[in-house]
């Protein structure tokens, strides 16, 4: 458990990483939803891969599962199209923070819909949050880049958090069994969304200017090719994860370890460094995190 525990914090670091690259060039919005088509159909491939012992299953699937498949797939494509946007324009230690923040949302959902409780320690890791928020999103030395890239953080932490919630009502569900091709399905109807789109939105540019034959194959073909591959191993990985570890282990080396180490090779690749308010915030924000997710 320990090992697949690792090899699913670099897989979460790959993904934030193979997301800023994909953010990164100057596409056009149909180049953009090509890229994300090819990324989650590599993903969906990948996803067979886990039940391609119990194939004729997928057949046999739930009415129940089969839609609610249909809602998770279309927030799963909106989401990674939110989260490279963001990444693109700006730091991945301010983004990956405010992503994370979307465990936030199936917390408040379940306190209002399942009655879910929230401890002292966890409503204190939140006034943290919102503290560490404010300090980053705050103008500081980079002024008005903060507007470039915090919409979209903001709509993937949304639909990250949303994400959370379509699993967590299937596993709530008589159909909990079904969670495999649930998550298969659902990758499914990721790709089938943005392949659509893609086909709807009219070209109006052509192929990132300034760049060589060789970083459009790398941009075009090997980076959705890897975060394809980090997105379809990451959610049966996780899979195997659940309910397996205790979560003072298993929340601050997932989701706080990928967010270091995202952030770190960020920073050497990208050369992207928040400010020192900003820097203040991360810190407060992971310290926040932890509190809330092991309390």
């Amino acid at each position: 458990m320990y090992f697949i525990l690792i090899v699913s914090t670099l897989l979460a670091t790959g993904k934030a990483l193979f997301c800023k690259a994909l953010g990164t060039g100057q596409y056009s919005k149909k180049e953009t939803a090509i890229l994300n088509f090819k990324s989650l159909l590599v993903a969906y491939a990948c996803s067979l891969i886990f039940v391609i012992d119990k194939i004729e299953k997928l057949f046999e699937l739930s009415m129940f599962s089969l839609v609610l498949s249909v809602f998770f797939g279309i927030s799963v494509a909106i989401t990674q199209i939110m989260q490279s946007k963001a990444m693109g324009s700006g730091p991945a230690s301010l983004v990956s923070l405010i992503y994370s923040c979307g465990f936030l949302v199936p917390i408040f959902y379940g306190l209002a819909v399942w009655d879910e409780g929230v401890s002292v320690y966890q409503w204190f890791g939140i006034l943290l949050l919102v503290i560490a928020l404010c300090l980053i999103v705050c103008k500081g030395e980079k002024g008005g880049k903060m507007v470039a890239w915090l919409p979209f953080a903001a709509f993937a932490m949304l639909g990250s958090g949303a994400n959370a919630i379509f699993q967590k009502t299937h596993q709530y569900s008589s159909f909990a069994d079904e969670l495999p091709f649930f998550l298969v399905c659902s990758l499914f109807f990721s790709s089938l969304f943005t392949g659509i789109v893609s086909l709807a939105i009219r070209k109006k540019g052509e192929n990132a200017p300034g760049l060589s034959k060789k970083q459009r194959i790398i941009k075009k073909v090997i980076v959705p090719l890897c975060l394809g591959i980090c997105v379809g191993l990451l959610n049966f990985l996780n899979l195997s994860l659940s309910g397996k570890l205790p979560s003072i282990i298993l929340f601050p080396v997932y989701n706080v370890g990928s967010m270091l180490l995202s952030s770190f090779l960020s920073s050497l690749i990208y050369r992207d460094m928040p400010t020192k308010r900003q820097s203040v915030g991360f810190a407060i924000g992971i310290v926040a995190i932890l509190i809330v997710g092991i309390f």
